[in-house]
C-alpha cells in the first residue's frame, strides 16, 4: 500500500518460460502449436539488476511453470543476493520431488508459493487440460505436502483457480479443500480470452456463477473482511504495483495483458517504467473521475478498481468496467 500511495513498482512479474507439465487448454500464456521458448538468462540478470536499483521488494516468477527452467533455482538465488522476495507461480506439479520443494522451501522465504489445481475431479480436469488427471492431481498435492513438511507456512500458500463454467459445480468443494485440509487461501481467477482461450467463449462462466463462486471463496477464506475484491483475486494495490517483463521482453501492466509498452532489448527497464507509468501502473485509475461509473461508489472501492485485463479483451479499454463484476451488472 505504501508503495502504491507512492506511485511505485512493487513487484515485478517474470514470464521466465512457457513450458508447463500441466496443459492446461486455456492458458493466456501460449497458443496452438506454442514453440519451448525461455527468456533468455541474461535477460532475466538485467531485469534483475534493474529492478535492484528502483528498490523493487518482490519478484512473481511466473511461466508457463518457472519450476521447469534447469537454472530456477540460480536464478532466483540471484534475485535474493539482490534483495528481492521471491514469488513462485507454478503448476505444483515439480514440487513433488522432494529435492525441488526443498529448493523451493529456501529461496521462497518472506514470499508465497501459489500451485495450479482447478479442481479435484479427474473428469472435470480432463475437460480443460491434457494428459493423465489423477497423476497430475495427485501430483499437485504431494507438492503442496512436500512443500509444507519441510516447514513452509500455509498462510505462505496458495492455490489458484481459473474459473470457467467447467468448474463451477465444484469450485466451493475445491476451496474448502484447500482451506480446511491444507490451511491454503485459493486465488480465483477469471478466464480472459486471450492465448489458448481465446476461442473458448463456451467455457465463460455467467455473472450469477461467478458471484455464487466469489461468494464461497469470501465466506470460506475471508469470513472477517467488510470487503471483496470482487471476480479477480488481486487488490488494486498488487496491481497498481506491479509490472511484467513477458517472454518476448515487453513490459506491460500484468501477465495477462498481452499489450507492450515498450520491450526491454530495446530500452532498459527503468527508462521504460519512467517514461509508461502512467500506463503500467494504472495512475489515472487513482482518480475516481477515470474509474468505471459504477466503481466510483462501490462499497469496495477501497480495494478493488475491477480486472483491468477482463475489462481490456472485453472492451479493449485497460480504464473500463470488469465484464466479470457482478456487483455492478446484477
Amino acid at each position: 500500500m505504501k508503495y502504491f500511495r507512492e506511485n511505485r513498482v512493487y513487484s515485478v512479474q517474470i514470464e521466465s518460460t512457457l513450458s508447463c507439465p500441466q496443459g492446461c487448454l486455456y492458458c493466456y500464456a501460449s497458443a496452438k502449436d506454442a514453440p519451448t521458448k525461455e527468456l533468455p538468462r541474461k535477460d532475466i540478470h538485467s531485469v534483475l539488476d534493474s529492478a535492484h536499483r528502483m528498490g523493487v521488494r518482490a519478484v512473481d516468477w511466473l511461466g508457463g511453470d518457472p519450476l521447469v527452467r534447469r537454472d530456477w533455482y540460480s536464478l532466483m538465488r540471484y534475485a535474493m543476493e539482490r534483495g528481492l522476495r521471491n514469488n513462485i507461480w507454478t503448476s505444483g506439479m515439480p514440487l513433488e520431488d522432494i529435492k525441488v520443494a526443498r529448493k523451493v522451501l529456501e529461496v521462497s522465504a518472506g514470499g508465497f508459493v501459489s500451485v495450479h489445481l482447478d479442481t479435484l475431479d479427474e473428469r472435470t480436469y480432463k475437460l480443460i487440460h491434457t494428459g493423465d488427471p489423477g497423476r497430475k492431481i495427485k501430483a499437485i498435492l504431494t507438492g503442496v505436502e512436500n512443500l509444507q513438511s519441510l516447514g513452509k507456512d500455509p498462510n505462505e500458500m496458495i492455490n489458484c483457480i481459473t474459473f470457467t463454467k467447467i468448474v463451477a459445480k465444484d469450485v466451493q468443494r475445491t476451496i474448502e479443500f484447500f482451506f480446511k485440509e491444507k490451511g491454503m487461501r485459493t486465488c480465483l481467477t477469471q478466464m480472459c480470452r486471450a492465448g489458448l482461450a481465446k476461442d473458448r467463449c463456451d467455457w465463460v462462466p455467467d455473472l450469477k456463477a461467478v458471484k455464487t463462486a466469489c461468494e464461497a471463496r469470501d465466506k470460506i477464506n475471508y469470513p472477517g473482511s467488510r470487503f471483496s475484491m470482487g471476480p479477480m483475486d488481486t487488490n488494486k494495490f498488487y496491481c497498481g504495483g506491479m509490472i511484467c517483463v513477458t517472454i518476448d521482453g515487453d513490459v506491460t501492466p500484468c501477465s495477462v495483458i498481452r499489450k507492450g509498452y515498450g520491450n526491454i532489448h530495446d530500452t532498459p527497464l527503468e527508462k521504460i517504467v519512467k517514461e509508461h507509468k502512467d500506463d503500467l501502473l494504472f495512475l489515472r485509475l487513482r482518480n475516481p473521475k477515470n474509474q468505471p461509473g459504477p466503481c466510483r461508489t462501490c462499497k469496495n472501492n477501497p480495494v478493488c478498481w475491477g480486472c483491468r485485463a477482463a475489462a481490456f479483451y472485453e472492451h479493449s479499454d485497460i480504464l473500463g468496467l470488469d465484464p466479470n463484476c457482478y456487483i455492478s451488472q446484477l
